[in-house]
């Protein structure tokens, strides 16, 4: 809790209420909220607990660790694969070692396999470049780019045709995929 401070102050003005709003919803003065916002006073648990609630926010927010919440990957240090001759993936969620919930990666397709995909959990695809006809189970679909498409990874699934230029895609999965 580096800045509680500020966070209140950022969450009370995304809601687009006044130190008064939140004043009358919490019972506190406008004059502590303000000494609050501005990391000249500590808030009690119960106090905290009444700017949460007026705020529309569980308590919980107020204790969360960004370090460990949060991952900052610059585009240099994203891993990159090669999952067959024709498929690159450039990693936008490190999952090496971490148990997170998403995985996402872009997809660089220049060959397709005859590989079908399986895997738990759903998955978003979104067209960044190129067109292809997506399959899930026995359904066709035709995707340009702007297009997505959102299933159930467990269904198995592939891509059937591509156009002859570059096929980009942006994928997300939950839970992440293993490569």
């Amino acid at each position: 809790m580096a800045d509680l401070g500020s966070a209140i102050r950022f969450m009370r003005k995304n809601q687009k209420l006044s130190l008064k709003d939140v004043a009358e919803k919490t019972e506190l003065t406008i004059s502590h909220l303000s000494q609050i916002e501005r990391n000249l006073a500590s808030p009690s648990l119960i106090t905290l607990e009444k700017i949460a609630s007026a705020l529309g926010y569980p308590i919980s927010s107020f204790f969360v660790n960004p370090q460990f919440t949060s991952t900052h990957i610059p585009a240099e240090a994203q891993r990159t694969i090669q999952i067959n001759p024709g498929t690159t993936l450039r990693f936008l969620i490190n999952n090496v070692g971490q148990r997170n919930q998403l995985g996402a990666y872009i997809a660089e397709v220049t060959d397709l396999s005859e590989e079908i995909i399986i895997h738990h959990g759903a998955k978003l695809i979104y067209v960044l470049e190129g067109e292809m006809h997506f399959n899930v189970a026995q359904k066709e679909f035709y995707l340009t780019e702007g297009d997505s498409l959102f299933f159930n990874g467990n269904v198995p699934h592939w891509i059937s045709r591509k156009s002859k230029s570059k096929l980009k895609l942006f994928v997300a999965t939950t839970p992440p995929e293993i490569f």
